[in-house]
């Protein structure tokens, strides 16, 4: 089973019970495409953020001074075929690029 940890940093983005089981269904479906069996016990981090901080990142990290809809930071790095280890790494999701690129 895979622990996923939610930080909401910004208004804006559905209740975090919401996000949390949109998460679950996406881990879920990305088990089943990888027809990897069982899902191994691992932590995710989500977080949640406006593209002011996404941009801060893009740049320290990838110098591009720009937001972007969404950054990963894996904890290890895993080979395919390899089982991950108990922490998975961290996502950070921009609300505003997102909106952008849905169209809404």
């Amino acid at each position: 089973m895979i622990d996923i940890d939610i930080l909401v940093e910004t208004d804006g983005w559905p209740e975090e019970a919401a996000l949390s089981d949109l998460a679950s269904i996406a881990i879920a479906a990305v088990w089943d495409e990888l027809a990897s069996g069982n899902q191994p016990d691992s932590e995710l981090s989500l977080v949640f953020t406006d593209d002011a901080a996404i941009k801060e990142l893009n740049n320290d990290w990838r110098d591009k001074d720009k937001p972007t809809n969404v950054l990963s930071f894996p904890a290890f790095p895993i080979k395919p075929g390899q089982a991950p280890g108990p922490m998975l790494g961290d996502i950070v999701i921009a609300r505003e690029t997102v909106v952008a690129g849905s169209g809404r």
